[in-house]
């Protein structure tokens, strides 16, 4: 393995999460795109299903985060808690993350404490996790600075 491709989150409200994952990323936006037939049927395992996809890239990086939004799949919705097993969760690191904070309160983003400073082996950064649209964990992750 070389890299990390992309991160693929299902979503109930494609241009609600957009909206939150354009302005938290600040980069390109590729879609959404709509994708149905019998390979999309095949590569999902559900026949006759629709799939709403679109890309969100960001400023500076190679983080690419993908959304899917599923009609004809499954009805359950998960519980994206980090204490549940098989959970998983983004980390995006940014450069200044009170004003990150600020931006994301201000847009009504449920923050979920104040910010820590991490320990080994992320010694001296400053994390916290904040909540998408559809409850998905957030990391957000400011390095240390560097005098």
């Amino acid at each position: 393995m070389t890299s990390i491709h992309h991160v693929g989150i299902t979503v109930s409200d494609m241009a609600r999460s957009l909206a939150f994952y354009e302005d938290l990323l600040g980069g390109e936006r590729l879609g959404p795109y709509e994708r149905s037939g019998p390979r999309i049927d095949a590569v999902t395992g559900y026949p006759g299903v629709v799939v709403r996809q679109a890309f969100v890239r960001a400023q500076e990086g190679t983080t690419v985060v993908e959304l899917l939004q599923y009609d004809g799949g499954s009805d359950v919705v998960l519980d994206p808690d980090n204490g549940n097993v098989g959970a998983a969760h983004v980390a995006i690191t940014v450069t200044d993350l009170d004003r990150t904070l600020e931006r994301l309160r201000a847009r009504g983003t449920t923050v979920l404490s104040e910010p820590i400073v991490a320990s080994e082996p992320m010694a001296g950064h400053r994390v916290v996790y904040v909540l998408d649209p559809d409850r998905v964990r957030v990391e957000l992750v400011e390095p240390p600075a560097h005098d």
